[in-house]
């Protein structure tokens, strides 16, 4: 056997060695998920694999219980208006980050990604005892500005990363032409990093659709949440309707996070 042959029988060992791992991994990841899609189609009372044929009674009874399709209708506002939000409060602490020079700059860097780092419990019962201190009703006040907290961060860095690579002659050359630092991001800077907002918002909509520890201690009778339904409801029983509202959940999640990737 030549060398040659023996390098490329070692090279294809190696690749499919990867690759099948890749693919437990992969398996390991989406078969539950795939499963609470396969069981939303049953016919039965009770999540089944559907082998005698796919049935959409579940989501059509989805379609008419007004208390889970007010919980997506509040979710989709919820994580909707947080992630503009963020957008609008984490492009400005990144701009001042990377364009200002003080004192302690990466602590307080660090300090941004707080609530990125620490349990989303210890942030909810922080949030309710503040909201508490400063009389802001439970509800879509709290939820929005509770997941805008949550959100900034993953903005912040998405467009921290975007401006530290800016070419910031743009700005310069715009601002010798007359501009001021207002219509100079409106027109140059907003426009390059663009990609870095969009992606912001669609991760910051995709954490907030998704969140369920601090939003449990932020809701109110009327206002809850697709996560935090799904959890009542889980506690009477598991039934193909709960897996019909976590696949609508699941498929606007993965939306959500593929445009993300895409303007990324």
């Amino acid at each position: 056997m030549s060398v040659t042959s023996s390098i490329r029988r070692a090279s294809l060992v190696r690749q499919g060695s990867l690759l099948f791992v890749l693919v437990c991994i992969y398996a390991f990841l989406l078969v539950p998920v795939v499963i609470v899609i396969l069981t939303s189609f049953t016919g039965q009372s009770f999540p089944a694999v559907p082998y005698d044929g796919i049935s959409l009674e579940w989501y059509a009874e989805l379609m008419t219980d007004s208390q889970l399709l007010g919980a997506l209708v509040t979710s989709f506002i919820v994580a909707t208006v947080a992630s503009l939000l963020s957008v609008a409060f984490g492009t400005a602490a990144a701009v001042g980050f990377v364009r200002a020079e003080f004192p302690y700059k990466q602590q307080l860097s660090t300090i941004m990604l707080l609530p990125m780092i620490i349990s989303p419990v210890i942030t909810g019962i922080a949030l309710i005892r503040y909201f508490g201190m400063l009389d802001v009703s439970s509800g879509y006040p709290a939820l929005i500005i509770g997941h805008s907290i949550l959100t900034i961060p993953y903005v912040f860095l998405l467009v921290r990363s975007q401006l530290v690579t800016f070419d910031e002659d743009l700005e310069k050359a715009s601002r010798v032409l007359g501009a001021d630092s207002t219509v100079t991001f409106l027109n140059v800077t907003a426009p390059i990093i663009s990609p870095a907002l969009l992606a912001g918002f669609f991760v910051a909509f995709v954490v907030s659709f998704g969140e369920f520890t601090a939003t449990q201690f932020l809701i109110s009778p009327g206002s809850s949440t697709v996560p935090v339904e799904i959890y009542t409801m889980l506690r009477t029983g598991l039934t193909p309707t709960i897996n019909a509202l976590s696949t609508v959940l699941v498929v606007i999640m993965v939306a959500a996070a593929l445009l993300s990737r895409y303007f990324e």
